[in-house]
């Protein structure tokens, strides 16, 4: 019998972990692999290694492998090849394969790694059991689609692509694959991949979903209501849906029932996190309502642009609905208090500096002011943004980036893993692309988590001072007077972003009353900002009265803005105003601007669960409530 052994292992999940993913894409390989009479009479499986454990560790249990294959992302790619190393070299006849998003569809990693022999290009499940039946039976790999491996005359081979059509495969979950990794590890909280269709119709350069198979096919429906069931029996304590559009069909209603059906029945899963549909914003909305009405998805609905410029849109083949169209959602959205977030993408063909910094204004514009993400572009090998064409003809220069995790210890990455960031473009020089990335986070801390949003808001309405000039401003006010607390916490974010933008390092930014915790680069100003929250208002007036607001108004947003943040061990202020601040806010997040009124009246701004330590603000606060969420009291009140 041959001994077999899969490899999937997340970025974080070592030994000792609290939480881990089960190996979804691993399981369902083996799955349908161990389908075929063939592997099932030469071939014993024998482990999933789903946890980043010390690789001499795993290899020295190893028994006698004659077969690992290795699942291999952006997150996993390095550690893979360590450990794909270390089984070559003690087990020299081991056929080591490498499948997965971050296979280019080139010889390359056989050529700069000698001991990876086969690649498998694309899906897998049929190409992985066609390569294990002709290992059994020891025929040549040349009749096996979809790879591409090394002949013993030191060659290679591609054979020719064939899409898979078929999604009626076994269920790792269903078929028992991850049981024994479940009753062993009771120590580990498990979450666990859904995936209920497959494919994209859309095209974007930067993404490599629909260039895989642009066609959308579903898994069977009855498969997706056992799993869901699984998981529930199982105590999975979050879900990644896997789809990239869900709510596109009629049945994604019925399945959002499955989930929150379980969920009540016995707490499991306990969360949820979906890529919508970009277009059937109907079954949207309905879904994340059942989900909010259960506590399952705290994230909400994504509303994605990746950019907000014409130029950019039409470079990446991406087309965008009306911003009056998305402004009439996030109404409906904000209204009956549903989570919304938006995404960007910093690095895109056609982006200037002046035009992602109008993007997030026209975010603010239309109601997105509390969570919204910019991500830098990564170069996929596969998308269309990867080839070298479209690389040449915008001019694209890259970095290989450190992956950071936030919200883990800083001591949980044994090994570093990249991706390949862009960085610089024809119409975006490395020195504004620094700017723009400092810019975000600041704003993200500034705006989207709280700190100044109430003048911004209020400048923009009464004084018609756009958004992105006003944080552009901020960003120059702190350059100009660089001895400022808030200005050093800036200057940390830019040297940081300055030093990647090189290739030089991605620093982990940390906040010492939360222990050895990585945190992102906005809730690291946010952290600092909170825990000297006097002196930075008083840092910041000098820029916000260069607007010429009335002293009486100014007096009363300063006042409001400061004591409606959320920090530990603060549990209620009382503050006493001429302005009905609060009443015009809340206006304006349902897109229903209101003349700001004069009223004479006392506000008590309450915390309704206030954290007693900065551990458990951070974690809770932070990082569980997307801080621009759970940035204000919640619980507001006239005397």
């Amino acid at each position: 019998m041959k001994n077999i052994y899969f490899v999937q292992v997340d970025v974080s999940a070592s030994s000792g972990t609290q939480n881990a993913y089960l190996p979804y894409t691993a399981g369902i390989l083996v799955a349908s692999a161990f389908q075929s009479e063939t592997v099932k009479a030469d071939c014993l499986f024998k482990e999933f290694i789903f946890l980043r454990e010390d690789v001499e560790k795993v290899v020295s249990r190893m028994e006698e492998p004659a077969f690992v294959g290795f699942s291999s992302y952006c997150w996993s790619t390095e550690y893979n090849k360590l450990l794909a190393k270390a089984i070559k070299e003690k087990f020299p006849q081991c056929l080591i394969v490498f499948g997965g998003h971050d296979i280019p569809d080139n010889f390359q990693m056989l050529e700069d790694y000698w001991f990876i022999d086969v690649l498998c290009h694309g899906e897998g499940e049929e190409t992985i059991k066609a390569l294990l039946e002709s290992f059994c039976l020891n025929k040549s790999f040349e009749g096996v689609n979809n790879i591409s491996f090394r002949t013993s005359e030191g060659g290679f081979v591609r054979t020719p692509t064939v899409l898979q059509s078929n999604l009626d495969y076994p269920s790792p979950y269903l078929e028992g694959w991850f049981d024994e990794i479940v009753e062993k590890h009771p120590e580990i909280t498990f979450n666990a991949i859904l995936e209920t269709s497959r494919g994209c119709p859309n095209k974007c350069a930067y993404c490599d979903w629909g260039l895989l198979q642009a066609k959308t096919r579903l898994f069977p429906f009855e498969r997706v209501k056992e799993e869901i069931r699984w998981m529930s029996e199982h105590k999975i304590a979050f879900v990644w849906g896997a789809d990239a559009n869900f709510g596109m069909f009629k049945r994604d209603l019925e399945i959002a029932d499955e989930l929150v059906k379980a969920k009540k029945a016995t707490g499991y899963p306990e969360r949820m996190r979906m890529n919508y549909a970009k277009n059937n914003y109907k079954n949207v909305f309905s879904i994340v309502k059942k989900f909010k009405e259960c506590e399952f998805d705290r994230i909400g609905a994504t509303l994605s642009f990746q950019s907000l410029s014409p130029t950019v849109l039409e470079n990446i083949g991406r087309t965008n609905s009306s911003l009056d169209f998305y402004k009439s959602l996030l109404t409906e959205y904000n209204k009956e208090n549903m989570k919304t977030y938006s995404e960007l993408i910093l690095g895109l063909p056609g982006e200037t500096y002046e035009s992602f910094i109008d993007g997030i204004g026209k975010l603010f514009e239309i109601g997105q002011h509390f969570v919204f993400e910019v991500y830098g572009c990564i170069l996929l090998p596969n998308a269309v943004m990867g080839q070298k064409d479209y690389i040449e003809k915008f001019k694209i220069k890259t970095v290989r980036s450190e992956i950071i995790r936030p919200h883990f210890n800083n001591d949980a990455f044994s090994v570093p893993e990249y991706n390949t960031i862009i960085v610089e473009t024809n119409t975006m020089s490395r020195e504004m692309w620094v700017r723009a990335t400092a810019y975000y986070y600041m704003v993200k801390a500034l705006h989207g988590n709280g700190l100044l949003r109430a003048f911004a808001i209020y400048l923009f309405n009464e004084k018609k001072v756009p958004y992105e000039k006003f944080y552009d401003g901020a960003l120059n006010y702190f350059e100009s007077n660089p001895e400022l607390f808030i200005s050093k916490l800036y200057f940390d974010i830019k040297e940081k972003s300055d030093e990647l933008s090189k290739g030089i390092i991605n620093k982990k930014l940390m906040f010492s009353p939360c222990g050895e915790i990585v945190w992102d680069d906005h809730e690291y100003v946010v952290l600092h900002v909170l825990s000297q929250l006097e002196k930075f208002y008083d840092e910041i007036v000098p820029y916000l009265k260069s607007y010429d607001i009335a002293e009486d108004v100014f007096s009363d947003l300063l006042s409001y803005q400061k004591n409606i943040m959320r920090k530990p061990y603060d549990e209620e202020k009382t503050v006493s105003l001429k302005y009905d601040i609060h009443n015009y806010l809340k206006n304006v997040y349902v897109n229903d601007v209101q003349p700001l009124k004069e009223k004479e009246h006392t506000l008590v701004m309450r915390d309704s669960n206030v954290m007693k330590n900065w551990e458990d603000f951070g974690k809770f606060v932070i990082w569980y409530g997307r801080m621009g969420w759970s940035s204000y009291k919640d619980d507001v009140t006239e005397k």
